[in-house]
C-alpha cells in the first residue's frame, strides 16, 4: 500500500527534480547529506557504457526509498512488466516516449508524472531521437530486483 509517508516522500524526491536539482549520495546507502547536483552533471559524470542502451544511475536510497536517475537511448524499451512489492513513481525530464500504463501505449513528454501502484503492468519505448530522461523513485526500497516481464 503506498502510504500518505510514502506518497509525501516521493512527491518531496519529484519535486526536487522538477526544480532542476538532485540529491546525490554522499556515501554508499548514506543518505544523512544533502548534497544537490544538476541533472546534467550527473549524466556527465555517468556515462553510457559502449554498447549499452540505456542505464539506471542510484541517486538515493534508504530504507523507505530507492530513487534513480535512468537514461534510455533512442529507440530503447524496457518491456511491460509489474512490481510485485514496490510502489513506482516516474518524473520525465528530457525526451519523448510511449509509456505502457492501463493496457495502452500512451504518448509521454517532459513534465509527465506517472505513478505506478505495485502489481500493475507498465512498460517504457523511447520514440524520440534523443535520450530519454527521467527520474524514478520505488517504495518500500529496492534492495533486489523486483520486476516481473509480461508475456
Amino acid at each position: 500500500m503506498f502510504s500518505r509517508k510514502r506518497a509525501l516522500t516521493a512527491v518531496l524526491v519529484v519535486g526536487l527534480f522538477a526544480c532542476g536539482v538532485i540529491a546525490a549520495i554522499a556515501g554508499e546507502g548514506d543518505t544523512t547529506w544533502q548534497i544537490l547536483a544538476k541533472v546534467d552533471e550527473l549524466l556527465e559524470k555517468n556515462p553510457l557504457a559502449p554498447g549499452e542502451k540505456a542505464q539506471m544511475i542510484k541517486i538515493a536510497e534508504d530504507d523507505t526509498i530507492t530513487a534513480y536517475l535512468i537514461r534510455m537511448g533512442p529507440g530503447a524499451e524496457l518491456g511491460p512488466h509489474v512490481h510485485r512489492t514496490h510502489d513506482e513513481i516516474e518524473y520525465f525530464i528530457k525526451g519523448t516516449a510511449l509509456l505502457f500504463v492501463n493496457d495502452a501505449w500512451v504518448e509521454i513528454r517532459p513534465g509527465n508524472v506517472h505513478f505506478n501502484p505495485m502489481g500493475k503492468a507498465h512498460g517504457v519505448r523511447n520514440t524520440g531521437s534523443e535520450p530519454l530522461v527521467a527520474l524514478i523513485a520505488f517504495t518500500p526500497a529496492m534492495r533486489e530486483t523486483d520486476r516481473y516481464f509480461l508475456k
